[in-house]
Formats: C-alpha cells, structure tokens, sequence
C-alpha cells in the first residue's frame, strides 16, 4: 500500500515531467520538433483561437460566451498535452512511414514528406484533444464530420507554423 509521501512524490515527478518543455527531451531532431517551437508561438496560438472560436461557435451553434469557454479549455489541454504529443509523433513518423520513406527514396529525417506529415499528423492531434476536451467538459456530441473540420483548421494552423519552420528555422 502507497503512503502519502509516496503519492505526493509520484505526483510531484509527474507534474515537473509535465511542466519541462519538449525540446528539453530531444536529444535528437526531427521535423515535428522543430515545428512545435513555432506551433507553441504566440502568432500562431492567437491565429489558431481565432479560427478555431469561428468553427467551434458554427459546428455547436452556441453562444459567443459558451463558444469562446470550449476554445479556450480545448485549447488549454490541446496546448499542455500536445507538446508531448506532437513532437513524439516526430518518433512515431520516423520508426514507421518515414522508414519507408528512407528505404525507398533513400532521404534522411529532413525530408519533404517528413514536413508534410508534421501538419496531418499534428492537426488531428490537436482536433482530437479539443473535441474530447469539449465532449468531457460540456458533454457535447461530435460528429466525424466536426472532426474532419476541426482537423482541417488545426492542419492549417499547423500547416502555417511548420512554412514558417521551413522559412526560418529556429535553432535548437
């Protein structure tokens, strides 16, 4: 049986292992990692709430006030949990399709379908979590459809963070 003491270290370990950014496990690089240090930016967190409001308050029909609450949390858990999840599906690419893509095209981790995965697989990440987050919080019902456009919008914001990697890239 656990003492309290032990619990409490538990949880401290998992809240500082929470709270350490991403980059700080890296310890090799690949395109999803890069990309999060711009899809954590300011520029792009207020492109994404903002196109996201407009979505979310036509896919619920809801009030402005209630619209913006289920951006704002979804974001919230989208923004903490994805930056774990967004640059280990950097790893996931890399030991599945991007070995394919190494095998048959003989490119490195650096690659131009490497780059187009990152926003697929980054905006169906978010979409997921900020629907749940809805869905969990508010008990709203979502169609595939509402994820599909949900995804569409996140992909695009993904989409404009991972251009401006590739643009100017950020040094790790």
């Amino acid at each position: 049986m656990t003492t309290v003491l032990e619990r409490m270290r538990k949880a401290t370990a998992a809240i500082l292992l929470f709270l350490t950014p991403s980059l700080a496990f890296g310890n090799i690089v690949w395109p999803a990692l890069y990309a999060e240090t711009k899809v954590s930016s300011l520029p792009i967190i207020a492109l994404s709430l903002l196109l996201e409001f407009l979505v979310i308050r036509a896919l619920f029909n809801k009030s402005i006030k209630i619209s913006a609450s289920f951006v704002v949390a979804a974001n919230l858990l989208s923004g903490l949990v994805g930056l774990f999840l967004r640059p280990l599906s950097g790893i996931a690419w890399e030991l599945s399709l991007g070995q394919l893509v190494k095998w048959i095209f003989d490119w490195g981790t650096f690659n131009p379908l490497a780059w187009v995965f990152v926003p697929i697989i980054g905006g169906a990440i978010n979409a997921a979590i900020e629907l749940l987050t809805i869905k969990l919080i508010w008990k709203e019902k979502f169609t595939k459809k509402n994820y599909l456009i949900l995804w569409a919008i996140n992909w695009v914001t993904v989409g404009i963070a991972t251009i401006w990697v590739i643009l100017s890239p950020t040094a790790l």
